[in-house]
């Protein structure tokens, strides 16, 4: 049998893929995954003052808690990220694309070589002081829809803003906090099913506006490469041949293009696609995004743990022919 010829593209979540205990085996039984966490946890420290570690291993939180102290989660989905497609590199399955979603933007830049990871983790914590200082309060709502349920709702479309959309059934929408009874109301009325993010800020919207100062200024202050890798983005649904601190600010503000941008991939490929995402969420948004497709798909987060035997299946199915 041969080699598999389709190329490997990693997928890089934001906002809302975070929970308490995530990657907590992993921690405990991979040296490369540990040793990204330990990494990023003494960052952490230095800027928030605070263990990441402990906080997400040690305190007794359970993942079904609101992992959603933006102080923390802000550099935690990008360590986490990291340090699981370190591991996979290590264990040779080597990317030539990544796609990153929200945040997910700036892991794929990390891991495509174009930022360094000790400059951005504290980057990202500084930027989350600035935005839980500035930032209006709010959240997001992932709704499992058709993407005209958003438009042919004047509560919806007067109440709220259209995030993203990330499959045929499924969009994200922000809300500020005067609002969120509103909608959630409008969405139990019309048995639409939905579900609140783990996060205090409506981002993706102008409601995170006006920008503190010191949040966009905080990725400005890095330094930039060009990318080793394929660089592809939600917020454009394409290729980013040179990512700028612009870019990755704006990936946070503007609305989120994800089926596009599998489909912009797709149409390239077909490929493997590896979830590095805490929740392993996009796994299942690609599978929906390309039925009858030559494609495959793995994750390896999932609320319910278990991700060093998710990750020891994936690198099999990745390393067969």
């Amino acid at each position: 049998m041969g080699v598999d010829p389709r190329e490997i593209v990693f997928l890089f979540g934001g906002q809302g893929s975070q929970l308490y205990r995530m990657g907590e085996d992993l921690y405990r039984q991979n040296p490369t995954f540990r040793h990204w966490m330990e990494r990023g946890d003494a960052l952490i420290r230095r800027i928030a003052g605070r263990s990441l570690i402990h906080e997400l291993y040690e305190a007794g939180h359970r993942p079904s808690e609101p992992f959603d102290d933006l102080e923390l989660t802000h550099p935690a989905i990008f360590v986490y990220e990291y340090a699981l497609a370190s591991a996979l590199i290590d264990a040779g399955i080597q990317p030539t694309s990544v796609l990153g979603v929200s945040l997910g933007e700036v892991a794929a830049c990390a891991i495509a070589g174009v930022i360094a990871f000790d400059e951005t983790v504290p980057a990202l914590g500084q930027q989350a002081l600035e935005l839980k200082r500035g930032c209006r309060a709010g959240g997001m709502i992932a709704i499992i829809a058709e993407p005209r349920t958003f438009t042919d709702s004047p509560v919806l479309s007067r109440r709220s803003v259209l995030a993203g959309v990330l499959g045929p059934t499924h969009y994200v929408i922000a809300v500020p906090d005067m609002w969120m009874a509103d909608v959630e109301s409008h969405l139990l009325a019309r048995e639409i099913l939905y579900s609140i993010l783990p996060l205090r800020q409506p981002f993706h919207s102008n409601w995170v506006e006006p920008i503190p100062p010191g949040a966009e200024a905080a990725l400005a202050r890095l330094r930039f490469a060009p990318p080793r890798l394929k660089v592809f983005s939600s917020r454009t649904a394409g290729r980013v041949h040179t990512p700028t601190a612009a870019h990755l600010w704006r990936a946070a503000l503007d609305p989120m293009h994800f089926r596009n941008a599998v489909l912009e991939l797709e149409s390239q490929g077909p490929f493997r696609f590896v979830d590095v995402s805490p929740s392993g969420t996009l796994a299942n948004l690609v599978s929906a995004n390309l039925v009858d497709s030559a494609s495959s798909v793995h994750a390896i987060g999932s609320p319910f743990g278990r991700e060093a035997t998710a990750l020891e299946r994936v690198l099999v199915k990745l390393r067969a022919a």
